[in-house]
């Protein structure tokens, strides 16, 4: 079944969070995590230290509180799976810090009143990587454990090759490839996902306007109707391949139950798209 979970509400999102890492893990801390949730909260409310709130219509907290839905599932399945990897409660931390500063990138500085965030979208891995190693280094977080973050939030990249990324462990690649999973599976089974699509090709325009040549790849929409018309090419192209080439099949572990076959993600995913392409399959 689908997590029935108020992804527009961040402490519905860390009390599902909570309840799976004290389940895995019962005598472990969750201060840590709690820590940064409060934090990156604030930070899209425009409440953190030298940044403005959030401005972005596609890429708000909602999607980052989806993406961290479906990166607590996964972890969760990776620990529990036969196929899997054990975890620590030190392993999932970092995790969950990756997940909720991926698109930290988006956010601008006070200051910076030219546009929106979407002018960062070549950028805002890079610049979610810096935010995350600044932020960390700020809690006493050793470079080891920011340079893990910075794996991880690398792993999201529209374009990314996971072979260039220097993990440091089997298990940090793991993590890495089960948040690039949440990213994008978070989003497109989202039940609002195509009605989105006019605010991320709002995005994409900006973005275009403002870099010229360098955003061509945003350029190959004409507009929202013609990228939710493209949703089935997308998702058997680039998302398939996605998943399964760089993000090692991971989703697999959101199978519930694990090992049945039934992804109820990759379903959600599906009943959007059969709403673009009646006879979809996956």
């Amino acid at each position: 079944m689908f997590p029935d979970i108020n992804t527009q509400d961040w402490g519905a999102v860390e009390r599902e969070a909570e309840g799976v890492f004290r389940r895995l893990f019962p005598d472990a801390d969750f201060a840590p995590i709690h820590q940064t949730f409060a934090d990156i909260e604030q930070l899209f409310a425009g409440r953190f230290p030298g940044y403005q709130s959030c401005d972005m219509r596609y890429h708000d907290s909602e999607h980052t509180l989806q993406a961290t839905i479906a990166m607590v599932q996964l972890l969760d399945g990776m620990e529990r799976a036969p196929d899997g990897m054990t975890l620590t409660p030190h392993s999932f931390t970092l995790g969950i810090h990756a997940v909720l500063m991926h698109d930290t990138g988006y956010l601008k500085q006070r200051g910076d009143t030219d546009g929106t965030g979407a002018k960062y979208t070549l950028t805002h891995v890079n610049r979610s990587v810096e935010f995350a190693n600044r932020y960390l280094r700020s809690r006493g977080y050793p470079s080891g454990d920011r340079a893990a973050v910075g794996h991880m939030i690398h792993s999201t990249g529209f374009f990314v090759n996971m072979s260039k990324i220097a993990f440091q462990s089997e298990l940090e690649q793991m993590i890495a490839f089960a948040l690039g999973t949440a990213d994008l599976l978070g989003q497109m089974a989202a039940p609002n996902y195509l009605n989105e699509l006019g605010n991320l090709f709002e995005e994409f325009q900006e973005c275009v306007q403002r870099q010229g040549p360098a955003a061509e790849m945003l350029a190959v929409y004409h507009s929202a109707e013609d990228m939710r018309a493209k949703t089935p090419q997308f998702f058997r192209g680039h998302v398939m391949r996605m998943l399964t080439v760089q993000w090692g099949s991971v989703h697999r572990f959101l199978e519930r139950p694990l090992g049945s076959g039934k992804n109820p993600y990759l379903e959600a995913v599906a009943e959007n798209i059969r709403k673009v392409d009646p006879g979809f399959k996956l």
